[in-house]
């Protein structure tokens, strides 16, 4: 499985200097949320395999960005992010974490036909 991003790096995303014991192994569960997801979403394409983060800062960026959203969501109490829309409707988290960097991620999980 490639590191697309780290539980340091979700850490840091999120704001956390200085973690405690429960922190940590939050965000090591989320890193390895976040990569096992891309790594599935990335199976087969050729310009992938094998994977090698360093290349695709595109996708260490995208799964940052998961990894930030799946560490707060124990924050979203009943899926509520605790934020209201310009309608004043409560926010709700998204079903799937990957959802929000879906498009960065097909740009590279999608293969063209020529």
């Amino acid at each position: 499985m490639a590191a697309w991003v780290s539980a340091e790096g979700i850490l840091s995303a999120v704001g956390i200097a200085a973690p405690d014991a429960d922190a940590s192994a939050w965000a090591a569960a989320c890193a390895a949320a976040v990569n096992a997801g891309i790594d599935r979403r990335m199976t087969g394409v050729p310009v992938i395999e094998p994977a090698d983060p360093a290349q695709f800062p595109e996708l260490t960026y995208a799964a940052t960005i998961a990894g930030a959203e799946a560490y707060k969501r124990r924050e979203a109490v009943y899926g509520l992010t605790g934020y209201v829309d310009l309608e004043g409707a409560a926010v709700r988290v998204a079903r799937d974490y990957l959802a929000g960097v879906e498009p960065l991620i097909a740009r590279y999980a999608t293969i063209g036909i020529a």
